[in-house]
């Protein structure tokens, strides 16, 4: 079954929860522990995302990551494809300007539907946004902060 793998979704709540706190700096542990993602994955990740350029790293004992473009500019596919390479539903699927050899493309008979169901889905993922992902109501829950407050205020 087609399913994100959990370096995307550890990805996905890194990023969205970013999104969330605006310009503050959050660091790696903050997010592992606040979202229970394991923080050397976690880590690893934001390493990704900051040499994708979608977070900013700063270091120091009051470093940690930041967005490194608006939310509202930022899609679900540049945050997937900066922790898991090119999407591709099938093998077949075209990247770039090529796609994969297949030993079935001669005679294959879904090739059509499936590339242009692949086409829709990498649609989607770049007309989603971070933000419509974070602010989303009907699925977004504010997780609760280190001292019990609400991780994000109105």
């Amino acid at each position: 079954m087609l399913s994100l793998t959990k370096k995307s979704e550890y990805a996905l709540i890194a990023i969205c929860h970013l999104a969330r706190v605006g310009e503050r700096v959050v660091s790696a542990r903050e997010i592992a522990e606040l979202h229970q993602v394991p923080l050397p994955l976690l880590m690893n990740i934001l390493k990704q995302l900051n040499q994708a350029g979608c977070v900013n790293s700063v270091r120091g004992a009051r470093g940690g990551y930041s967005l490194a473009v608006p939310a509202d500019s930022l899609t679900l596919s540049a945050v997937l494809r900066a922790v898991e390479g090119p999407v591709r539903l099938v093998n077949c699927a075209p990247v770039g300007t090529g796609s994969r050899a297949c030993e079935r493309a001669g005679i294959c008979s879904i090739r059509s539907p499936i590339h242009k169901l692949h086409h829709q889905f990498l649609r989607f993922l770049d007309e989603v946004t971070v933000s419509d992902v974070a602010f989303d109501e009907a699925y977004y829950e504010r997780p609760v902060g280190m001292n019990g407050e609400a991780a994000v205020s109105e």
